[in-house]
């Protein structure tokens, strides 16, 4: 069962209470007049307890802040799960992740961003950061501990329900990424171009048609591309469009009808990137248990 309210900022809250847990989400992305356009694909807030602790991820061709409320979560890929920093931003993935919730209540926020975003936060290439989870504080400071505690002020107001908490969370990290993102630098034109590009046509674009459309060789597009976000183009198309395959079948699109409506070769051309993204064959994909609104698994 799930309750969905708007408010007038444009943040969507949903409550739900099901089998996997009870929960209030709020998001937002981003109007075309904010100063966030094109750098901030969401901001979400999550407050509830889940009846699964282990989450799998899947790389979607994006980075993402996250500002833990209470215990943070763990890595759930390591032998020996360490906690991730209370404020902490996760790299481009390219390939499956699991994240372990801790027992109890979890408040969270996230910010994810357009393919740049991060790096104008950072003031830094996103090459490092590829499949790597840092403590936000070594590259921002101050700033990092300053949304956390802005956060939890917007979350603590006793005389406001959960939507408006959640609606409040994602209204403060809101002001507060403006506030941060003043005056940083943005990425090469050409190569921020090819990345929305790439995202906009779910990963079907030439990357030959893009290096001609913004005037570079093919090999030159590659390396600025590999500087500035630590994947090649044809890597990013590819991660783009495995997750809009995800999309594509978690909404029920079969999996021959989504294979064709992405342009792979055939079946066993997505078959490899689920192999090599998620680590599973796309019926495992479709069989696994499912968060809504998200591709991500429950697992047990």
């Amino acid at each position: 069962m799930a309750a969905l309210e708007y408010f007038e900022t444009n943040v969507a809250v949903e409550s739900r209470d099901s089998p996997l847990g009870r929960w209030t989400v709020a998001r937002w992305s981003p109007p075309d007049p904010s100063p966030l356009r094109g750098i901030v694909e969401q901001i979400w807030y999550f407050d509830g307890t889940l009846a699964r602790a282990r989450e799998r991820l899947f790389p979607d061709g994006s980075a993402e802040l996250i500002v833990q409320l209470d215990d943070p979560h763990c890595d759930g890929t390591t032998k020996s799960p360490e906690r991730f920093p209370a404020v902490c931003i996760n790299g481009l993935r390219t390939g499956p992740a699991v994240v372990v919730a801790p027992p109890g209540r979890c408040r969270v926020l996230g910010i994810r961003f357009d393919p740049f975003g991060a790096a104008a936060l950072l003031r830094s290439s996103m090459k490092h950061l590829v499949d790597v989870t840092i403590d936000v504080h070594d590259g921002i400071g101050r700033a990092a501990a300053e949304l956390a505690e802005r956060c939890a002020d917007a979350v603590g107001t006793p005389s406001r329900d959960s939507a408006q908490r959640a609606a409040a969370a994602v209204s403060t990290a809101e002001r507060w990424l403006v506030r941060e993102l003043h005056g940083r630098a943005t990425p090469e034109p050409a190569v921020a171009w090819a990345a929305n590009l790439i995202r906009a046509t779910g990963g079907r674009a030439s990357v030959d048609g893009i290096a001609r459309e913004v005037g570079f060789p093919r090999a030159r597009l590659a390396r600025r591309f590999d500087e500035a976000l630590g994947v090649t183009p044809k890597r990013f198309a590819r991660i783009v469009r495995f997750h809009r395959a995800l999309d594509l079948l978690r909404r029920g699109e079969g999996i021959a009808g989504a294979a064709a409506s992405l342009a792979y070769h055939d079946q066993a051309h997505m078959y490899r990137d689920f192999a090599e993204f998620a680590g599973m064959t796309p019926g495992e994909f479709l069989s696994a248990t499912h968060y809504p609104n998200t591709p991500s698994l429950a697992e047990p």
